[in-house]
């Protein structure tokens, strides 16, 4: 317990003692589905809570913006939603009445019934304690190895292609190159690939994403290849991010082995991409 001298210090003080007091905390926690640890919210807010306690300091938390989208559609037919909110968080000294500024912080929750709005908001109080008393956990953003892969693999997800040298279809020499790349296509087709999507299951994830898809009998590798850069690039990160989440939107075709319907030579030629 905080000896009399303690509890004279100032609010700023009083963190500042409960930061050096957090360090480290140890991922307990562990997805099943992704193979990961993680600190879970419930050890940082139980910790946090208790050195909150003891100095008489409250965290006043609120939310102050909500919205939620729909990402795509599950095997079973449900929506999958993705929540997003900012919360305002603000400590308050019971003793003093002395008080920080609010900090908005953002928090995302993806759910296919109600609860998204409640993991966006652990989220963002999880992040918050953890950023605002410097709680090391041993992860590194840059160290995400997995997402730069996906926007690498990505060519012009964010634009066009600059040509410095030749010249091809629809390209001007020195310019940009409007339609869709070689390399998003086959990212394309190795991220449907490892979402186990054949060509007839990635019609209706590419039609939810671009409003539009090919019709019956249209060759998909040459429909992708007529859209343009920023619509392929939409598709690249649509399935990255259902990549990472390692979600499956759509039931396979009975009897349909997806390795085979989406073979993609990366050094070769291209396998037909086709819908059948």
């Amino acid at each position: 317990m905080p000896t009399k001298a303690e509890t004279s210090m100032g609010l700023a003080a009083k963190l500042a003692e409960i930061t050096g007091l957090m360090a480290h905390i140890p991922k307990e926690g562990f997805n099943a589905n992704q193979k990961y640890k993680f600190v879970r919210e419930t050890d940082v807010a139980e910790k946090v809570s208790q050195l909150l306690s003891e100095r008489k300091i409250f965290l006043h938390q609120s939310v102050i913006a909500s919205s939620r989208e729909a990402l795509y559609t599950t095997a079973s037919g449900s929506t999958m939603w993705m929540s997003h909110v900012e919360m305002s968080f603000q400590f308050i000294d019971g003793e003093t009445g002395e008080t920080t500024p609010q900090a908005v912080f953002p928090g995302d929750g993806a759910d296919t019934g109600d609860k998204g709005i409640y993991k966006a908001m652990t989220g963002a109080e999880k992040y918050f304690l953890m950023k605002t008393f410097l709680v090391s956990t041993g992860d590194d953003p840059e160290a995400d190895e997995k997402v730069d892969k996906a926007a690498a693999a990505s060519g012009a997800a964010k634009g066009p292609v600059v040509v410095t040298k030749g010249t091809q279809e629809g390209v001007k020499r020195g310019g940009k190159s409007d339609g869709a790349t070689l390399a998003q296509v086959t990212e394309i087709a190795k991220l449907a690939k490892k979402l186990n999507l054949d060509a007839d299951a990635v019609v209706p994830v590419i039609g939810k994403i671009l409003g539009t898809e090919p019709g019956d009998g249209v060759n998909l590798r040459d429909w992708l290849q007529g859209l343009t850069s920023e619509q392929a690039g939409s598709i690249v990160m649509a399935l990255s991010a259902m990549d990472i989440l390692e979600a499956t939107p759509v039931d396979l075709s009975e009897g349909t082995a997806p390795d085979e319907a989406l073979e993609v030579d990366v050094e070769g030629e291209q396998e037909p991409f086709s819908v059948v």
